[in-house]
C-alpha cells in the first residue's frame, strides 16, 4: 500500500517538473519569438482592419508600369517593366525610390525613408534626412519590384475620423484622391486612388466557435478514448494553423526567408504536434501531455492569438478568402486552448460519464472477486476424497467385516 502511494507521488512529481520545463521553455520561445509572432500576424507584422487602400490608376498611362496595393492596402507595390529608369517622389517630392538596371534603390537621405519605417506618421524628422541634399543611394534588392509603405496611400491616423467615429456601421470614402508622383525620363506620373472605411464583421460568433471548440475538446479528452481523442484534436489543429499560414503566406509579397523567418512558431508547432500525437498513439500518453501543451503555446499563442483582430476586421490581409481565414483562427485558438487544458489536466480530466461510469467500475471489481471464488473452489478439497484419507472410506469398512 504504501509503496503503491510512494509511486504515485514520484509519478505526479515528475509529471509536474516535465509541465513545469515546457511552460518554462514556452515562457523564453515566446519572448525570443516575439519577432516572428509578430510578423505572423497574417502576413509579416501586418494586422487587420477596416480601412481598404485601392489604387484606381496610373495617369498618364506607362507601358509596362504597375502599382497596386498590397497587404490590405499597408503597403504599395510597383513593378517597372518599362525599360526605364522610375524614380518614386517622397513627400517634398524628393528622390525617394529608384527602380532601374541596378534593382531598386532607397535613398538614404529622404524623409520619407525614416517616416515609412513606421506604420504612423512621425511628428519629427531627425536633421540627417535633408530632401534638398545630394541622394545618397543604397541597393535594397535585384529586382523590379519596389516594395514600401507610404502614408499617403494609408490610413495613418491615431483615431478614427470624425465620419466614422459618428457613423462606425456605414461605408465612407475617407480618403477620395491620395497621390503618389512617379518620375520617368522628364514626364511626371501620378499614381493615385482612395482609401474607403468598411465595417467589420461582429466577433461574438467566432468567440462563441472559439469556446464551443474549446468545450468539445475536453469533453473528447475526458472519455475512454482521451488518447485517440487528443491525437485527433492536435492534428485539426495543425491543419487549421496550416490553413491560416497559408493565407498569410499567398497574402504577402516578402521574400521566401522573410516568409520562413515570420511562420517560425507555426512550423514548431507542427513539429511538436506530430510528436505528441505519436506518443498519444502508442499508448503513452502521460508522456504525450507536455508535447501537447507546447505544441498548443505555439499553435494558439503564437499562431492565432496575433490575428484575433481578423474576427472584427474587414480587410484581412490573407490570400485566402476572408471568412475561410477567420474560420481558421478561430479553430486554431479553440482546439489550442482546449489541448493546453487537457494537458494540465491530465487524469483529472475524466468524466466518468463518458469514461465508463460507476456501473463499468463494479462491474470491473465484481469480476476479480467472482474468479477469486473460482480458483478458491477449485482449491477446496472433495469431502469423499478428505474421508478416505483420514481412513473412514467404504474399502475399510469391507475389510474389516471380513475380519
Amino acid at each position: 500500500m504504501m509503496g503503491t502511494i510512494a509511486s504515485g507521488v514520484r509519478h505526479g512529481r515528475t509529471w509536474l517538473i516535465r509541465i513545469g520545463l515546457v511552460l518554462l521553455l514556452a515562457a523564453v520561445v515566446e519572448t525570443l519569438g516575439a519577432g516572428p509572432a509578430a510578423a505572423h500576424a497574417v502576413g509579416n507584422g501586418v494586422t487587420a482592419s477596416n480601412y481598404r487602400t485601392t489604387v484606381l490608376s496610373v495617369s498618364p498611362a506607362v507601358p509596362g508600369l504597375e502599382v497596386r496595393a498590397v497587404e490590405g492596402g499597408n503597403q504599395l507595390q510597383l513593378t517597372n517593366r518599362s525599360g526605364q529608369e522610375v524614380i518614386v517622389l517622397g513627400y517634398e517630392l524628393e528622390p525617394y525610390l529608384r527602380i532601374g538596371p541596378n534593382g531598386v534603390e532607397e535613398n538614404r537621405r529622404s524623409p520619407a525613408t525614416f517616416s515609412n519605417r513606421s506604420a504612423t506618421a512621425p511628428r519629427q524628422v531627425p536633421a540627417g534626412f535633408d530632401p534638398r541634399a545630394e541622394p545618397d543611394w543604397r541597393r535594397v534588392s535585384g529586382g523590379r519590384v519596389a516594395l514600401w509603405h507610404d502614408h499617403r496611400a494609408h490610413w495613418s491616423g491615431q483615431a478614427d475620423p470624425d465620419v466614422v467615429r459618428q457613423a462606425p456601421g456605414r461605408r465612407h470614402v475617407v480618403q477620395p484622391n491620395w497621390q503618389v508622383p512617379i518620375k520617368i525620363g522628364d514626364r511626371t506620373v501620378l499614381a493615385s486612388g482612395n482609401i474607403v472605411w468598411i465595417p467589420g464583421p461582429s466577433p461574438w460568433p467566432w468567440v462563441a466557435v472559439t469556446v464551443l471548440l474549446v468545450g468539445a475538446v475536453l469533453l473528447a479528452g475526458g472519455s475512454r478514448w482521451q488518447a485517440q481523442a487528443l491525437a485527433a484534436v492536435a492534428g485539426i489543429a495543425v491543419l487549421a494553423d496550416a490553413v491560416h499560414t497559408a493565407g498569410a503566406w499567398l497574402g504577402s509579397p516578402a521574400p521566401i526567408l522573410t516568409q520562413l523567418y515570420s511562420n517560425a512558431s507555426s512550423f514548431a508547432g507542427w513539429v511538436v504536434a506530430g510528436i505528441a500525437i505519436h506518443r498519444l498513439l502508442t499508448g503513452r500518453v502521460d508522456a504525450a501531455r507536455p508535447y501537447l501543451l507546447l505544441a498548443a503555446v505555439f499553435l494558439a499563442l503564437a499562431g492565432a492569438a496575433p490575428d484575433l483582430p481578423s474576427l472584427a476586421r474587414s480587410q484581412v490581409p490573407s490570400g485566402l478568402d476572408p471568412t475561410l481565414t477567420r474560420i481558421a483562427i478561430a479553430a486554431t485558438l479553440g482546439l489550442g486552448i482546449g489541448m493546453a487544458i487537457a494537458a494540465l489536466l491530465g487524469r483529472q480530466l475524466r468524466i466518468p460519464a463518458l469514461a465508463g461510469g460507476p456501473a463499468t467500475a463494479s462491474r470491473r471489481q465484481r469480476r476479480p472477486a467472482a474468479s477469486a471464488e473460482r480458483e478458491r473452489g477449485r482449491e477446496r478439497p472433495d469431502p469423499v476424497r478428505r474421508s478416505q484419507r483420514r481412513g473412514g472410506g467404504p474399502s475399510r469398512d469391507k475389510k474389516r467385516s471380513k475380519r
